[in-house]
């Protein structure tokens, strides 16, 4: 005798009424209601306490808006730096491309997350350590010396591309091959804190700012 076989129930069926969204209530107010509601969240809005960044380092915050490095510009930066990096790595996962299209696609991607890796060490020290800045990291990062070190005969230490407080410039090239004159119809201010070690810069102590 055969055994009768039960059928597992299925899904449920829906109807076509179940899909129909439902109808918002509305309620009808009055101007003065809704010029009383806008007066009591204005009200509401001035006893909010501001907002703390906690994970923001005091130096980033005391930017202004308009600076380069502000906080509002670098986390526009790391938004699109985000999208960038998605986009390359769905490119790197398209039908039809070369290892070649691939390889770069991903690097590209890497690449980026990185640069938004940089940004939030940024914001969260106040050191800014990416080479580039910028959304697109068109924009070359010029380093600043904080402490001069020197060589054994008492000239300072340089490296080309590098900013230098005792000269109040970047050091290039042509400074390293010795090509270097200070131009007297502009005025170069000094630090009188920072010693003036180089043969170059002995000659213009007199220019130090009383």
């Amino acid at each position: 005798m055969a055994k009768s076989l039960k059928k597992k129930p299925g899904r449920p069926k829906i109807s076509k009424d179940d899909h129909r969204p439902k109808k918002k209530r509305t309620r009808n107010i009055t101007d003065e209601q809704r010029e009383a509601l806008r007066e009591r969240m204005v009200e509401m809005r001035k006893k909010r306490k501001p907002a703390e960044y906690k994970n923001i380092h005091h130096t980033v915050l005391s930017k202004p808006e308009n600076d380069k490095l502000s906080m509002k510009n670098v986390k526009e930066w790391i938004k699109e730096a985000k999208e960038d990096a998605a986009a390359h790595a769905k490119n790197a996962r398209g039908r039809g491309i070369t290892p070649q299209i691939q390889q770069r696609e991903m690097a590209m991607s890497e690449s980026k997350k990185a640069y938004v890796r940089q940004m939030e060490h940024y914001l969260k020290t106040g050191d800014w350590i990416a080479q580039f800045m910028g959304a697109k990291e068109n924009e070359r990062t010029i380093w600043t010396c904080t402490a001069m070190a020197y060589n054994a005969d008492g000239t300072p230490k340089r490296t080309v591309g590098v900013w230098y407080p005792d000269i109040r410039r970047e050091w290039t090239r042509e400074m390293e091959k010795g090509n270097f004159e200070f131009d007297n119809d502009q005025e170069v201010s000094y630090d009188e804190t920072v010693s003036l070690t180089d043969t170059n810069f002995r000659n213009n102590e007199h220019k130090l700012a009383l």
